[in-house]
């Protein structure tokens, strides 16, 4: 793997809690996995089918398809996958305000997309991608301020963490004829979609 030129030496990162990801300021959706879905409903102490039913919906995605090494094999697949249910241009559901800061109500169970951030494989190999993100987050403004540094092994093991999860579902829903719905199956039936 490549890393972009601004990160191929390392960088350093720490989270202002700005919200600035969470917020309608940027356009996307969280992707939840089957990982997050376990963790959010135990932690709010609900089954999956109650956690999907009130918080998840389906939207299709672009996935690039990683090969055994999770490198990009040049092939992408358009799937349905699970998020948050709201829209991209909203505030993240579960993100407040408390004494000027921006929280996360589910932070310690919260997605893994989520806890990865700033190091998504699109940014950290991506020089257009990472000048666009360091002109929003502010963890990445401030790094020089701060001695939470990382080198660009650990940013390669964070961006594989990201691959591997993205390549384990790409591979069940090929293994389960892209039916999102024998994925998961606590799904209900009228969940809805997101474009």
């Amino acid at each position: 793997m490549d890393l972009c030129d601004s990160v191929s030496s390392g960088i350093s990162f720490q989270c202002q809690q700005c919200g600035t990801c969470c917020s309608k300021n940027l356009e996307g959706y969280i992707f939840i996995y089957m990982v997050d879905v376990r963790n959010i409903s135990e932690g709010f102490q609900i089954s999956k089918k109650d956690f999907a039913k009130k918080y998840l919906s389906i939207t299709k995605y672009e996935f690039t398809i990683w090969d055994e090494n999770l490198e990009n094999s040049d092939n992408t697949k358009i799937m349905e996958t699970l998020v948050l249910n709201f829209e991209q241009k909203s505030d993240c559901i579960f993100l407040f305000s408390e004494e000027g800061k921006k929280k996360c109500k589910i932070y310690q169970t919260r997605p893994v997309q989520c806890d990865l951030f700033p190091f998504w494989s699109m940014i950290m190999t991506s020089e257009k991608n990472f000048r666009r993100t360091i002109q929003y987050c502010e963890g990445l403004q401030k790094n020089s301020n701060f001695s939470c540094n990382f080198s660009p092994e650990e940013i390669k093991r964070f961006v594989y963490k990201e691959r591997e999860l993205e390549r384990d579902y790409y591979n069940r829903m090929k293994e389960l004829d892209f039916n999102i719905y024998r994925v998961y199956p606590f799904l209900p039936p009228d969940t809805p979609f997101l474009k």
